[in-house]
């Protein structure tokens, strides 16, 4: 259980707007594609690396679990805080693709990006980014790598 100096830490780092730890969310964000329950004691939206950067040494001086999520739809529970800790959801705002290397068939991208977003910009340069089909319009790239999901991560 979160004590209110740490909800003041994450408040402090992230913005009011980007912590909660009210019942709504925390049922929200305590199941996937599993249907399987674990609440988290909150969730936390990350606006950038930085904030990422200070969440984690936070979490780690405090001895605080962190379950990283994106769309939350995947089947294995990976992004379930079975342990109670913090949800370090990046769907808000780190959803971006920062740049897609057409020479090295390279993307760089933030973790809260949605597969058919990068499929459609890689489409766009005559490039092919294949997702596992079933998920593209809703899962993210950082719960597929996180989760090794997907036929192949990388574009052709």
């Amino acid at each position: 259980m979160l004590s209110k100096r740490d909800l003041k830490a994450f408040k402090d780092i992230v913005g009011e707007d980007n912590i909660y730890d009210d019942k709504a969310h925390m049922l929200a964000y305590s199941y996937d594609a599993t249907r399987e329950r674990y609440e988290p004691d909150a969730v936390v939206f990350p606006k950038d690396e930085s904030d990422v950067s200070k969440i984690l040494s936070y979490c780690n001086e405090k001895e605080i679990i962190i379950t990283p999520r994106g769309a939350g739809s995947g089947f294995t529970g990976g992004a379930l805080p079975k342990n109670g800790g913090i949800i370090l959801a990046f769907e808000k705002h780190m959803n971006k693709i920062i740049e897609i290397d057409e020479q090295n068939m390279l993307a760089i991208v933030q973790p809260g990006i949605v597969n058919m977003e990068l499929q459609k910009a890689a489409q766009k340069r005559g490039l092919f980014y294949p997702p596992d089909p079933a998920s593209e319009q809703y899962s993210t790239i950082g719960g597929n790598v996180s989760e090794n999901a997907g036929e192949q991560q990388s574009m052709v």
